[in-house]
């Protein structure tokens, strides 16, 4: 015969968590097809001639404005995944602490 331990458990207590990735959760390409924006590559020796320097230096700063612009966006990316990783170990944390608390009651009972 067995002996019960506690009240019997109603399955709306438990809770339910899908624990499967989805597509945010999934590493982001951005930064891996970067594209040169300017026509033109830098050029490594200054020309002699005033114009070509800026035109060369005017590229130059075109390029470092796209590359800064991917950055930020990688950052945004980043920093969402931070939270939702932040997010997901709260709830798995919650989740813990009940069903632990669930257990302590019936060994209690």
């Amino acid at each position: 015969m067995g002996q019960q331990v506690g009240p019997e458990v109603e399955p709306e207590e438990y809770v339910v968590t899908d624990y499967e990735y989805d597509e945010s959760d999934r590493e982001s390409d951005e930064g891996k097809d970067i594209e040169e924006a300017c026509n033109e590559p830098y050029l490594s020796k200054a020309p002699s001639d005033p114009r070509a320097v800026q035109r060369g230096d005017a590229y130059h700063l075109c390029s470092l404005e796209e590359e800064i612009t991917n950055l930020k966006r990688q950052l945004f990316a980043t920093e969402a995944r931070a939270v939702r990783a932040e997010q997901r170990v709260e709830v798995i944390t919650q989740e813990a602490n009940e069903l632990a608390e669930l257990l302590i009651r019936q060994l209690d009972d």
